[in-house]
């Protein structure tokens, strides 16, 4: 196949997109509008996987023979090299084809990369592969593996993501008010501030528990977060204060974390990327609290985190739920994921400001 330039398809009919999709990073909602389906195949002109998300820019020539510049926003690095694309998968002057919902703001030649086909037949499903428990989950066959050391691995979840509609947190009237004033144009992903807690706890990135005696350590492969804590003691652990004071316990065969002194944080509650936030970061104040309890299931094959926050200031009473998280590989790689403020930037700026 040659590198002539090829046109630039438009197919307004739904494929394989759900409504509801993950972000690792923003809120896909008001970005992209998942019933206006696009295709483009083109050539690449330019390519940059970085973090929090990826862009690609395409050259395609339209059926009246113009020719356009089309972008197309993709996952963060980490997520696309777990799915086999590398920088040499994608190279500037590929033939390539995309094809994904379309930008809510009809000025922007801009869709979302949800199938990437390249130049020598590959085909990469993205959305779909972070909405789905992964074919490689595994079981954990460690011989006299018992206690709490039955939770070190690595581990991924798999969410249903949001949609812009009402947020399932019991918001109080301040609450409310805050999730109205969201501004998606201006919030803390175009600044490179990470996902709070519990909203660290659903982005379909690595997480890895390892335990050295009583030290327990989760390690979070978005933004490098890192979470230690010393089981038993009463001096929390404090390693970021955005993430708040720690102490944890083992009982029940279950792992108890309990988390207080958070500062404020304009997304401390919800992100807009994920079902607390469902389209708008909610806030917190110094007083919310965190309680987590990690369980395994018989085989070791899953990991259940139970998940009760509070805070007054916003929340008429405690909220709790749950996350599934799945086993992975012991030797499955953890990429570095390091936010490219300028590429955060660009993406906070596609999105659409939407009635929520």
């Amino acid at each position: 196949m040659g590198k002539e330039i090829l046109k630039v398809l438009f197919v307004l009919v739904p494929i394989l997109l759900q409504t509801q999709v993950a972000h690792g990073h923003h809120s896909f909602a008001t970005h992209y509008d998942t019933s206006n389906i696009v295709e483009v195949s083109g050539v690449l002109s330019s390519v940059k996987m970085r973090s929090p998300h990826s862009f690609f820019d395409v050259e395609v020539i339209t059926n009246d023979g113009k020719k356009e510049i089309w972008e197309v926003e993709a996952h963060a690095a980490p997520i696309l090299r777990r799915l086999g694309i590398s920088q040499d998968t994608l190279e500037v002057g590929d033939l390539v084809s995309f094809r994904g919902p379309r930008s809510r703001r009809p000025e922007k030649l801009l869709l979302f990369g949800a199938e990437i086909n390249t130049s020598s037949g590959e085909l990469f499903e993205t959305l779909n592969s972070i909405r789905r428990a992964p074919d490689y989950a595994i079981s954990d066959t460690r011989e006299g593996i018992t206690g709490i050391d039955r939770l070190t691995g690595k581990w991924m979840t798999f969410i249903s993501g949001q949609k812009v509609s009402e947020s399932p947190l019991p918001l109080n009237q301040a609450g409310l008010q805050a999730r109205e004033n969201f501004n998606a144009l201006v919030n803390s992903s175009s600044e490179c501030i990470p996902s709070n807690l519990p909203s660290l706890l659903m982005i379909p990135y690595v997480y890895e528990i390892s335990r050295d005696g009583n030290n327990i350590d989760i390690f979070h492969e978005y933004a490098k977060v890192r979470r230690p804590l010393t089981l038993g003691s009463s001096v929390p652990n404090v390693t970021d204060l955005e993430y708040g004071k720690r102490i944890g316990r083992y009982e029940d065969e279950a792992l108890i974390i309990e988390s207080d002194g958070f500062p404020a944080m304009s997304a401390g509650l919800a992100s807009g990327w994920e079902p607390n936030g469902n389209g708008a970061d909610i806030p917190s104040s110094t007083q919310k609290t965190l309680v987590e309890r990690y369980t395994v299931n018989n085989d070791g094959s899953i990991l259940t985190v139970d998940y009760t926050v509070n805070d007054p200031a916003y929340l008429l009473e405690p909220y709790t739920a749950k996350i599934i998280w799945y086993r992975m590989p012991f030797d499955s790689p953890i990429y570095d994921f390091t936010c490219d403020t300028e590429i955060a930037s660009r993406s906070t700026q596609n999105a659409a400001v939407l009635k929520k």
